[in-house]
């Protein structure tokens, strides 16, 4: 649904946006349990398209809606650790602490600036693959009321305590949280392997987009 639709516009940029955002948003979803992945994912984007379109709520409650469920729902955690690749074992105690709470103040600002504008789009589940015992990758398609051309968002997801969590979505061929991977460690690789410098980054980030700015987030701009 509503989601989606950002990540169609100006590729990079929306696409990023969208999809962890509906990674964040799984509320009612996780209490079906991991039993039928194409039914979570589904309720994922039933859950988005509500907080976008309360048009009776202002910006900072969307933005705690998006948080609340973030914490409860997205394995954030595993995600934060991935994008970090080979500087996993970099930061210290002080940097990881810091380091976790940025990236999720990063997804709560950035999605929820990026998405409020979108809320008339359809999010249409085609099916889903089982892959070992524990993930799974549903595939579906986002349809635009504009007559736009449709776009293919995959989800890949990780059995955690008996519910599905989203780690990863696929927008026109782009899995986003190696993407942000590949921008994470190359922020540090070119400040000689400082942390700090990716911590620097994403106040940066977050920062901009508090002004409502995300012209080149998505690419680590």
């Amino acid at each position: 649904m509503s989601p989606h639709a950002s990540m169609k516009i100006a590729l990079a940029p929306f696409a990023f946006c969208a999809a962890l955002t509906l990674a964040l948003v799984q509320g009612p979803a996780a209490a079906q349990g991991a039993g039928d992945p194409k039914a979570f994912v589904d309720g994922v984007a039933e859950q988005a398209i509500a907080i976008i379109s309360d048009d009776a709520a202002s910006a900072k409650q969307r933005e705690e809606a998006f948080r609340d469920l973030l914490r409860e729902n997205a394995d954030l955690d595993r995600i934060a650790a991935f994008a970090l690749g080979q500087y996993l074992r970099a930061p210290d105690e002080t940097q990881r602490a810091e380091y976790r709470e940025l990236v999720e103040t990063f997804v709560v600002k950035v999605y929820v600036t990026r998405l409020s504008d979108y809320n008339n789009e359809k999010l249409e589940i085609l099916g889903a693959q089982k892959r070992g015992e524990n993930q799974a990758i549903v595939k579906s398609e986002i349809r635009f009321t504009s007559g736009r051309e449709p776009v293919t968002v995959d989800w890949w997801l990780i059995e955690k305590d008996g519910a599905y969590k989203i780690f990863d979505v696929n927008v026109v061929g782009i899995w986003l949280a190696q993407e942000q991977r590949s921008t994470f460690t190359t922020v540090i690789r070119n400040n000689g392997g400082k942390f700090d410098a990716l911590l620097e980054h994403l106040r940066a980030q977050i920062g901009k987009a508090e002004k409502g700015d995300l012209s080149g987030i998505a690419q680590g701009g």
